[in-house]
């Protein structure tokens, strides 16, 4: 339960009303900020966006949005598209799970609801949608007083109250949750103009973002610093404690090169589900432990004197720690089956980022 600072009334209104102003004044011109004709946010814009930022920088997202709004409009639109034509568009902002979470969400809403829910009990009902993205929508865009926490929210209340707890835990994440309630509360609450649960909400998310960053936090510039614990005491950089890095868990890959007289090349799409689901990739074999060339050469059906090493390279994924090699052959393997591509056609198909750099490669002269 909140204790010293936190419990005081008069210092939450100053930390509800100067964030509002703050961010009213530094707000990011961002297109899913941007409002309707009718004065309001487009709650379905704002789903996407949601959707896009999970593990994934503003800047990539940025060049993403507008073209997947361009090609699915509307939630309708969206949700009676085929998953393959999501997952394409998708190309480039990796995690593809959210990609086919995101369609199955917006296909459950026109099915239950006939559009997207107002509240967040009925917006976390929905496939791939949580308490965060619930609380997100409903708050930013519904003015609802629901509490987020996300990565840069708990680091802002972390550090507001001093608190040297370790990210990622059960007990951190309570508390910052019981925290962030009490704030935007507060916020619901607030008879000062312009503060409210959707301007506070999104204030807290900005400021993580912009001001209260892991490293070397710019606290001169924060409009909270006076009333910040961590601040008060130099404590800025050693809160949050790091979270608790799991080993991640090795993969070998062999992914081959294959092209006909044509200059076209061998690919297929991955089964729906798991790693990579859907994907489109080169012939690949994964393994948990190394494959000698003999055996990739043996599994691919090619000579082992047809089977050139062109690239080795590590990719990380957030529970996997990828080891790939590629290989080129001179001569189709006798195991290979997919289907003969041009440069052009891959544009228009969902790779992911490891294979996307295979299939450039595979293309090169």
């Amino acid at each position: 339960m909140p204790t010293s600072d936190e419990a005081n009334p008069r210092r939450d209104s100053a930390i509800v009303r100067s964030l509002c102003a703050w961010f009213r004044a530094n707000a990011r011109d961002l297109p899913w900020r941007r409002v309707t004709k009718a004065g309001t946010r487009d709650p379905y814009r704002s789903l996407v966006s949601e959707i896009m930022l999970q593990q994934t920088q503003v800047s990539r997202v940025l060049e993403k949005f507008e073209p997947f709004l361009e090609a699915f409009p509307t939630l309708e639109a969206l949700a009676d598209a085929d998953e393959d034509e999501v997952l394409a568009m998708w190309s480039g902002l990796g995690y593809y799970r959210r990609a086919r979470s995101l369609h199955a969400c917006v296909r459950q809403a026109r099915d239950v609801f006939g559009g997207l829910p107002e509240s967040a009990a009925d917006l976390e009902s929905l496939k791939g949608i949580g308490r965060y993205t619930a609380g997100a929508i409903a708050s930013i865009v519904h003015n609802h007083a629901e509490p987020i926490v996300d990565g840069n929210v708990e680091r802002v209340l972390l550090r507001l109250e001093g608190k040297p707890m370790r990210v990622g835990e059960t007990q951190t994440k309570n508390w910052c949750w019981e925290r962030a309630e009490e704030l935007v509360n507060k916020a619901k609450s607030s008879k000062s103009a312009g503060v409210d649960p959707a301007t506070f909400n999104e204030g807290l998310m900005e400021l993580g973002a912009l001001v209260c960053t892991p490293k070397s936090p710019s606290c001169e510039a924060c409009p909270l610093h006076g009333s910040c614990a961590a601040y008060r005491e130099s404590a800025q950089d050693s809160i949050p404690l790091p979270k608790t890095r799991k080993a991640k868990k090795p993969l070998y890959m062999a992914c081959l090169i294959v092209r006909d007289a044509k200059s076209r090349l061998l690919i297929s799409q991955r089964p729906k589900g798991g790693l990579w689901g859907g994907l489109w990739e080169v012939p690949t074999i994964e393994s948990d432990a190394k494959l000698p060339k003999s055996a990739v050469a043996e599994r691919f059906g090619v000579a082992t004197t047809a089977l050139i090493r062109e690239d080795s390279f590590v990719h990380e994924t957030t529970h996997r720690s990828v080891a790939v090699v590629v290989y080129r052959s001179t001569a189709p393997g006798v195991k290979l089956t997919g289907t003969w591509v041009y440069r052009a056609d891959t544009d228009d198909l969902a790779t992911g980022s490891l294979q996307d750099r295979v299939i450039r490669a595979g293309f090169a002269e």
